[in-house]
């Protein structure tokens, strides 16, 4: 086994990740040692960018189980991802419209001429609209 490979306390260090969470995305498959040296996990270069990769792809709000899916086992093909990447930009789309909305109420309450919102017309014109599911 060469030499160059990261102990998992390293790979740790160099990504920012715990080591009990590498632990967990070898487990998922997300990120596989090159082998093994006296039982500890051993991983190649290759292993930081794969760690960078689903840090990427959590923070973008895919799942770990999502991710699995997005980058398989390596020599397997990626099914579906096209799939899920649509229905993520959905799922983002809907965020940012609640956010939208979120940031107008607050940004009218700071703002609101009957002083307490909760005695504004706008207010509770919100609330009717959240309740109201888009059709």
């Amino acid at each position: 086994m060469p030499d160059d490979l990261l102990a998992i306390g390293e790979l740790a260090d160099r990504t920012g990740v715990a080591v009990t969470a590498l632990r967990y995305y070898d487990e998922l498959g997300l990120v596989r040692p090159a082998g093994r040296v006296s039982g500890q996990r051993r991983y190649d270069g290759g292993a930081v960018r794969a760690v960078g990769a689903v840090l990427f792809l959590r923070d973008v709000g895919f799942t770990l189980a999502e991710i699995a899916q997005l980058i398989p086992a390596e020599g397997t093909p990626a099914a579906g991802w096209s799939q899920l990447i649509d229905r993520k930009l959905a799922e983002l789309a809907d965020q940012r419209r609640r956010l939208d909305v979120a940031r107008a109420a607050l940004e009218h309450a700071l703002a609101c001429p009957a002083g307490d919102p909760t005695r504004c017309p706008r207010f509770w014109a919100i609330i009717d609209a959240r309740l109201d599911p888009p059709r």
